[in-house]
C-alpha cells in the first residue's frame, strides 16, 4: 500500500515489476517501475520507463546521470536497521538535486517516517504488516515535533 507524507494511503499509478526477465516486458510503459540492471538494458533499446528501482546501497554517482529520464525512484531497504536507503535518497537530493518523487520500500517501521521524510523521500510502500493507522499516527507526531520550537541542545546536536 502506497503511504504519502500525510501518513495516508493513496491511489498508486506506478507498476512495479520484478528483477526476473518474464516479469520484465519487451516495451516498458512510462509508468513502470524497474529494476536498475532492467531498467539500464530497457534504456540501452530505448525504451526505458520513468521510473527506477535501486537498493540503498548502489552508488549514487552511478544513478545521477540517469536522474534527467527518472520521475520516480525507488529504494529498496533490504532490512528495517538498514539505513543506506536513507543516505543514498539525501545525496540524490541535495547533492545530485533530484526533483522527482524518491519512494522508500521494504520492512520499514512508522517510527522511520520522520527520518525518510527529513531525508527527501515522498512517500513509502508499507509493507503489509504495519497498520495504516500507525503510519498516520507516526505522520501527525513528526508533523507536531517540527511545528514546535527546537531547543538550544537541539538545534545544536543537529
Amino acid at each position: 500500500m502506497l503511504i504519502d507524507r500525510n501518513g495516508l494511503p493513496v491511489a498508486d499509478v506506478w507498476t512495479y515489476l520484478g528483477t526476473d526477465d518474464s516479469a520484465t516486458p519487451a516495451q516498458p510503459r512510462s509508468k513502470d517501475v524497474l529494476p536498475l540492471e532492467a531498467w539500464l538494458a530497457a534504456n540501452a533499446q530505448g525504451v526505458a520507463p520513468a521510473g527506477l528501482r535501486v537498493q540503498g546501497h548502489d552508488d549514487a554517482s552511478h544513478i545521477a546521470p540517469l536522474l534527467p529520464q527518472l520521475d520516480l525512484i525507488v529504494i529498496e531497504f533490504p532490512k528495517t536497521r538498514d539505513g543506506r536507503g536513507f543516505t543514498l535518497a539525501k545525496l540524490l537530493r541535495d547533492k545530485w538535486h533530484f526533483e522527482g518523487a524518491i519512494r522508500a520500500a521494504g520492512p520499514l517501521l512508522p517510527d522511520q517516517l520522520a527520518m525518510l521524510w527529513a531525508c527527501g523521500f515522498d512517500s513509502l510502500l508499507s509493507p503489509l504488516d504495519v497498520p495504516t493507522a500507525r503510519w498516520h499516527e507516526a505522520a501527525q507526531a513528526a508533523a507536531g515535533r517540527a511545528s514546535r520550537p527546537r531547543t538550544l541542545l537541539e538545534r545544536l546536536s543537529a
